[in-house]
């Protein structure tokens, strides 16, 4: 029996199949980086991007005062830093830099995503826009 057993595991182990692997994993938005570890997971954003490092990348988010909701106050912020440049946090579309100026393709993504829950807007199954810091293996806090 031990060698039957043996025998099939040496057999899977040689012929290259994942029998034994989890779930396979996805990239959605074909990036680079797979859904597990974007953090991004519905934008094209191979720099991985996260200026105020709350594991949103700045293509998904635009809560500025991180508690979870896109609202009149992080509109204001924003408003405040529109066209000018040393702001990556406002900043929506790449090139993310502090040289890049704040503007209205910036200011496009807020309004698109005005009012709504950053961190719950995921449309693939089983993943999220904005993986919480859960899914990097550390303790979240505010949200």
């Amino acid at each position: 029996m031990k060698r039957t057993l043996l025998a099939i595991t040496l057999g899977l182990m040689l012929s290259g199949t994942t029998a034994f692997a989890g779930p396979p994993v996805s990239d959605t938005d074909g990036d680079g980086v797979l859904d597990n570890a974007d953090n991004c997971s519905l934008k094209v954003n191979p720099a991985q991007n996260d200026t105020d490092g709350d594991f949103c990348g700045n293509l998904c988010d635009a809560d500025y005062n991180q508690n979870g909701l896109v609202t009149i106050a992080d509109f204001g912020q924003f408003s405040t830093f529109f066209g000018t440049t040393g702001h990556p946090l406002q900043q929506h579309v790449e090139p993310i830099s502090s040289g890049a100026i704040v503007n209205l393709a910036d200011f496009g993504y807020l309004s698109a995503v005005f009012g709504t829950w950053t961190r719950h807007s995921g449309t693939t199954p089983g993943t999220t826009a904005c993986p919480s810091a859960e899914a990097y293996g550390k303790l979240e806090t505010g949200v």
